[in-house]
């Protein structure tokens, strides 16, 4: 039965898990009960009626760079805002 060690440092315990699997010391851990929070602010949500083309224009654009074409759309709103209210 693996025992988990006392650390001297932070350093010392992120190289010992770094070597080591968790799971082999799941007897020595106890559940607990925790609550997330969504701690992101609230959102409106809007309706925008785009052109097909358009639509698959931005999920070409969204896909390249690896995210929805929702949060894309709401980047570039953001980002122009910004610019907009800099000027």
């Amino acid at each position: 039965m693996s025992k988990i060690p006392k650390f001297a440092s932070e350093q010392e315990e992120a190289e010992f898990w770094a070597k080591h699997d968790a799971t082999a010391f799941l007897n020595e851990t106890e559940p607990v009960n925790i609550k997330f929070v969504d701690a992101r602010p609230p959102r409106t949500r809007i309706t925008v009626q785009l052109d097909p083309v358009t639509m698959g224009k931005l999920k070409t654009v969204a896909q390249h760079k690896g995210t929805d074409y929702q949060t894309l759309i709401r980047a570039w709103v953001v980002e122009r805002l910004k610019h907009e209210l800099a000027s």
